[in-house]
């Protein structure tokens, strides 16, 4: 068997090990992710960009400072791979908008900055959806990205092209965004890991959009993450983003989790079955596990964070007719309310409600567990048209972005840390996740109590 072919059965914790301890070279391994991509990719478009002659200097540097014994960092010679949506030093960068096709930045974000200064190796860029609008991964420069498990499907969106990457080892580790589950939604639909930090805990600069002129207000969405193949490796690259340190603590007491997955909400049976398995398993752990019920209405909830991705994140540039008529709606219904200032203070004082109750609801928790998605990967479909589910053993079509991110939404909205883990398969053998949120600013402790969820109930399988 060769290097490629074995590279699945690494993460980016072990490949780390490995390069430091020569058994392996960076050289080695980042032609190993370079003849995967040759031979797999084709099949997927998860990478749409690649820096081999960057890369390949990178991994020899690499190798030459291990054999003079210098003091390396953390992912020293671990190829890793980067959403086309951040700035990237003399490497494209689209965002997936034409406007962009030809852009190439002149400095990194600061995110891939930091995993850079720790030694890994960006080996190219992987698709994404046209300035991060959508849960399915497609966009006029490139295309669409595919399901690793089944080509009709989509891998999730915006940071599909991530998700699939890391599922096909393609690369060891991947850097996406998330304004509301673009981390989460790929990582439960191509069956590995991903963690959406809490608000600020990473720097959230470098992304190639907006582009139209309009005074915008700040995002309190956006967050930058990893999608990985262990938790463990979601502990490591957190590390390196945020200047924290968690990935050392080997062991932490069994956490108190608070489960629900029974929603005055839809979702597929698929996704159900799966949940009530990993539930049963999870509490037969040393776990204390409790059913507990959610304390939001979704859809109320859902409608708040839609309305304030459009103040904080939307542009004009993803869907102008959309865009106008949302804004021509919201200035006559704000008129005689305060104005458009006076429906986002509205807004954000309910942010801070919701935020509020969510606090006091975990605080007797480490954790909430809930599904990581209403559906498994869904079949490629025009953005907004209704998703055919079996609910109850009756078939339903479920309005699109509830159908697909309808789990997802809030913890943005909150601003709270989310790690999602893949718990097992459909019949039809399509990835099933659960999403463990923890409270706002403790990302270390709820990494911790993942990585012993993940222990206990994780089911990662190759693609």
């Amino acid at each position: 068997m060769t290097l490629a072919d074995n590279l699945v059965n690494y993460d980016a914790s072990a490949l780390a090990e490995a390069i430091r301890q020569r058994s392996l070279s960076a050289a080695d391994v980042v032609e190993a992710c370079y003849a995967r991509i040759e031979r797999l990719n084709g099949a997927v478009n998860a990478i749409v960009t690649l820096d081999k002659e960057r890369a390949r200097a990178r991994a020899r540097a690499a190798d030459l400072a291990l054999a003079r014994g210098e003091a390396v960092g953390p992912l020293h010679g671990v190829p890793v791979t980067v959403k086309d949506a951040l700035h990237t030093a003399g490497l494209r960068t689209t965002a997936g908008h034409e406007r962009l096709r030809d852009f190439v930045p002149e400095r990194d974000a600061a995110a891939i900055d930091r995993i850079q200064e720790a030694g890994a190796i960006v080996i190219g860029k992987t698709n994404c959806s046209t300035l991060c609008g959508d849960l399915q991964t497609s966009n006029p420069i490139f295309g669409t990205t595919n399901n690793p498990w089944e080509n009709t499907r989509t891998s999730g969106g915006s940071s599909g092209g991530e998700a699939a990457a890391v599922a096909l080892g393609l690369s060891a580790l991947g850097i996406g965004t998330d304004t509301g589950g673009s981390i989460r939604v790929p990582a439960s639909y191509c069956g590995v890991y991903g963690f959406k930090p809490s608000l600020r805990k990473v720097p959230s600069d470098g992304p190639a959009f907006p582009l139209d002129a309009a005074p915008r207000r700040e995002d309190h969405l956006t967050v930058i993450g990893p999608i990985a193949r262990s938790v463990r490796d979601l502990m490591l690259c957190y590390d390196v983003l945020s200047g924290e340190s968690c990935s050392a603590a080997t062991s932490a007491p069994p956490p108190r989790v608070a489960w629900t997955h029974e929603f005055a909400f839809p979702m597929d049976d698929a996704v159900t079955a799966e949940l009530e398995r990993a539930f049963d398993a999870l509490r037969g752990s040393a776990a204390q596990v409790e059913k507990v019920a959610s304390p939001f209405d979704l859809w109320k909830t859902n409608l708040s964070y839609f309305m304030l991705n459009m103040y904080e994140f939307k542009t004009k540039e993803t869907d102008a007719a959309f865009y106008r008529l949302f804004w021509m709606f919201e200035w006559m219904r704000s008129a005689f309310r305060g104005g458009l200032d006076g429906s986002y203070a509205r807004l954000k004082a309910e942010q801070r409600e919701l935020s509020g109750r969510f606090e006091s609801f975990i605080e007797a928790y480490d954790c909430w567990v809930v599904p990581a998605t209403p559906s498994v990967a869904i079949r490629h479909q025009k953005t907004g048209r209704s998703v055919p589910m079996t609910v109850n053993g009756k078939e339903k079509k479920v309005e699109y972005w509830n159908a697909v991110g309808g789990f997802a939404f809030f913890v943005n909205l909150l601003g709270n840390p989310s790690v999602v883990i893949p718990v097992g398969r459909s019949k039809d053998g399509l990835p099933v996740g659960v999403q463990v949120v923890g409270k706002h600013g403790q990302d270390a402790s709820l990494l911790r109590a993942a990585r012993f969820i993940a222990d206990t109930i994780g089911q990662l399988r190759t693609a």
